[in-house]
């Protein structure tokens, strides 16, 4: 269970462990504490990839309509998901190396820490409009990688 302040009220965030294909995931059922998760904890690493490639958050045309996206609980097709090609193709700063050769070492050491200490992962992040993968490359990769065909994701209407 999770605290969350906005707008100075406590909501508390019941947030259930779920299993699907073997995988198990932290999981918000209510669309407005999957809003306030969005808007609050993810927003934040959000804005600090936006200034780390330069950019002004407040500029961001996917941070400015954030908060007025409404948001569900879904199981979701791995086939369905599009990765976003801006993402995919980045350089990691940290390595100078390409995103993805990264993001290849954390989604093996996931896959281990799934398989050896059953790892409780966070759904991804999608856009409904056309299902691009905005957060949680790391999870689908590996879970791609594991040849698990549903996920759990929090789905972004406009």
């Amino acid at each position: 269970m999770r605290f969350h302040v906005s707008s100075g009220v406590i909501r508390v965030l019941k947030t259930p462990v779920r299993r699907l294909e073997g995988i198990t995931y932290w999981v918000i059922e209510d669309p407005e504490g999957i809003h306030d998760f969005i808007n609050n904890e993810v927003r934040r690493e959000w804005e600090e990839d936006a200034r780390s490639e330069g950019q002004e958050p407040k500029e961001d045309p996917w941070l400015k309509a954030l908060s007025k996206r409404k948001w569900t609980l879904k199981i979701v097709d791995m086939n369905r998901i599009n990765l976003d090609p801006r993402i995919v193709n980045l350089v990691d700063l940290e390595t100078g190396g390409p995103f993805l050769d990264s993001l290849a070492k954390r989604s093996q050491e996931l896959k281990e820490a799934i398989g050896k200490f059953a790892s409780v992962i966070w759904p991804v992040i999608v856009k409904k409009e056309d299902f691009t993968l905005v957060d949680g490359y790391c999870r689908y990769s590996t879970l791609k990688a594991m040849n698990v065909s549903k996920i759990y994701a929090y789905v972004g209407a406009q």
